[in-house]
């Protein structure tokens, strides 16, 4: 497999490529001899012309530029970026012919502003051009996977654990991602789909156009041939770029560059650059920004990164983009977020492209993580291995479970009874059910469950585990990551307990009371009271009647009887005496048992444990985006 990370910008293109085993770089591919094109194209008859052939080629009609960011608003961009696309297809072809040869990933960035139909829409455009496997890619998420894994930046390892914003600026768009211990958060990517360099070369276009003596000729050229129009933003741009390279250099001399408009006649188009020209440029107000400034646009913007960032300000800023080459830009940024260490990217014009390689390596080795997932849980190991470990859970949950019901839920309902609260025995029977219910409803409050579910978690896990690491292995994925023991914390609060999830909680709640209500209910009570040493008259009385009567009918008598004080009082004693007995103790362990061990009542909690294991393995494995090994 091989990774093919494709940067089309409003202002420049680029295109990387990795190899699956690869320890180094991503790789500029050279299209038509350079790293990078400007991002323009245009028809020589039925054939497309892109980048500098494009723009020099006389006979090249409807030439086009800056599409990518009238996409949103322009379905003639559509067709641009399509036309374009397929250009640098077959440039690439014709460089090197075998590099779609073999099997490709291929990522294509966009704006972390635009939405999901906009990205879908993007990615359909792309298999129009030519490109199978395509995938779409926020820009600033790229940009991140590059500072990340590319040596370039110099970035300790350490620091980039750290909370990092990435500030991606090109032509078109100002985008961000926003990164807490190596991952994306929950806030991810976003920023603005409007601002960008491009901006700034159209106002210098303008302001050439305004100054010129052919301002009238000028403006009906770019009226009537947009291409002519596309030819001097592009003269712009080229010397917006060689300003920016070097503004110390052009502080005292402009920075100027011309352009011939052949239309009617040649006219000449100046443009001109200095300290005060572009602080005029950035201070101007722009249609395309609703009337703002081009610097109030960049302060609004970073402000709001702030804000949004505010609970977990960022330690590391990562600049990229083509404009963040732009002085003022760096500045406004260290400004907004004095106390992070700001680094800006080396040759930004390519380290898109290569992020967009990275994040196509990653996803899709990420990809084959999760399919492998969902076939261990498809296969059924797990819910076998959670059937056999039961045997583990049920006695010592039984235990722990039954002492605690007998001391806090029954103990209470007899001395109700005692008082005469309760009228009849029977009438204990749906406190008790009730006083369950509501124990259970609180299982993480009993400390006595901590040692009997980790211990079952243990040796549940031990067995699970090794072939987690194997898919984790297999996939160049952090073991560490994928560590079942974090699921089952109870001294974390962070984590959820498995057992204590609500369908599993609900089921085994449903279980114990039906044990419980088996042992105590409906008849059961009444063995009980003979239970103790002050018990043995009455059980003595009882077992004379029964002898006459039989157990049924004496069972039904003193269950719906209202029994004299001195009767309750000596029963109430005995019971008690008897609730912490270990014969009647194990009497009701085992009942509870029995009942877990019922085939409906095991498998639905074997169902339920299994399905909350896998999701919290899978919600795990969603969680190791960044962290994966390179």
């Amino acid at each position: 497999m091989r990774y093919i990370g494709i940067d089309i910008g409003d202002g420049e293109s680029a295109v990387a490529l990795l190899e699956e085993n690869s320890v180094i770089e991503p790789v500029i591919q050279p299209i038509d001899g350079a790293g990078s094109i400007i991002s323009v194209v245009g028809m020589a008859g039925t054939e497309v012309r892109v980048g500098e052939k494009a723009l020099l080629d006389r006979k090249v009609v409807h030439l086009r530029s800056r599409f990518k960011s009238r996409y949103l608003d322009s379905i003639d961009a559509e067709r641009d970026i399509e036309r374009f696309a397929f250009g640098i297809k077959k440039r690439l072809e014709a460089d090197a012919p075998d590099l779609f040869g073999k099997e490709t990933y291929v990522t294509v960035g966009c704006p972390a502003g635009w939405q999901p139909k906009d990205r879908e829409r993007y990615g359909e455009i792309m298999r129009k051009a030519g490109f199978d496997n395509v995938h779409i890619v926020s820009e600033s998420r790229a940009a991140f996977f590059y500072a990340r894994y590319a040596h370039g930046l110099n970035i300790a390892p350490e620091l980039l654990n750290k909370t990092t914003l990435v500030v991606d600026i090109g032509s078109s768009t100002t985008d961000f991602a926003y990164i807490i211990n190596g991952r994306e958060s929950d806030i991810g990517t976003f920023g603005d789909v409007s601002l960008g360099g491009g901006l700034i070369e159209a106002c210098m276009l303008d302001k050439a156009v305004k100054r010129s003596a052919h301002r009238q000729e000028l403006e009906n050229a770019f009226t009537e041939s947009p291409s002519w129009k596309n030819r001097c933003e592009i003269t712009a741009r080229r010397l917006k770029e060689q300003y920016f390279l070097d503004e110390e250099r052009w502080q005292s001399t402009p920075c100027v560059a011309s352009e011939t408009v052949y239309y009617d006649e040649p006219v000449k188009l100046r443009f001109e650059l200095n300290e005060d020209i572009m602080r005029e440029i950035i201070s101007t107000p722009l249609a395309e920004l609703k009337g703002s400034t081009f610097s109030e646009c960049l302060s609004d913007l970073l402000r709001h990164a702030n804000v949004s960032t505010k609970d977990n300000p960022p330690e590391l800023i990562i600049l990229t983009g083509g404009a963040s080459r732009m002085a003022f830009f760096r500045e406004a940024c260290a400004r907004e977020f004095p106390q992070a260490h700001i680094v800006i990217c080396p040759e930004p014009e390519y380290s898109i492209a290569k992020g967009l390689a990275y994040a196509g390596r990653v996803d899709k080795r990420l990809s084959d993580f999760y399919a492998d997932i969902d076939a261990f849980f498809a296969s059924g190991e797990i819910i076998t291995l959670v059937r056999e470990s039961m045997e583990w859970l049920t006695r010592p949950l039984a235990s722990a479970l039954s002492g605690r019901i007998l001391s806090d839920v029954v103990a209470g309902v007899l001395d109700r009874w005692k008082k005469g609260d309760l009228i009849t025995i029977a009438d204990m029977d749906a406190p008790i059910l009730e006083g369950t219910n509501e124990l259970l409803r609180h299982l993480d409050a009993m400390p006595e469950l901590e040692p009997v579910i980790s211990e079952w978690c243990r040796r549940l896990f031990m067995r699970l585990q090794p072939r987690i690491d194997e898919i984790c292995h297999a996939h160049s994925v952090d073991r560490s990551s994928m560590e079942l023991n974090a699921v089952h914390s109870l001294a974390a609060p962070d984590r959820m307990n498995i057992m204590f999830e609500n369908r599993i909680a609900t089921t085994l709640t449903y279980v114990i009371t039906t044990g419980i209500s088996a042992a105590l209910c409906g008849g059961g009570s009444v063995a009980l009271i003979a239970e103790g040493p002050l018990g043995l008259i009455a059980g003595a009385v009882i077992g004379i009647i029964i002898a006459f009567v039989g157990k049924k009918a004496v069972d039904s008598a003193i269950r719906t009887r209202d029994l004299p004080p001195l009767i309750r009082k000596i029963s109430a004693a005995s019971f008690k005496t008897g609730l912490y007995s270990a014969r009647q103790r194990k009497a009701i362990e085992d009942e509870l048992i029995k009942t877990m061990q019922k085939p409906e009542f095991e498998e639905q909690l074997v169902k339920d444990i299994t399905s909350s294991l896998e999701g919290q393995i899978t919600s795990m494995a969603r969680s190791v985006e960044m962290p994966i090994i390179q």
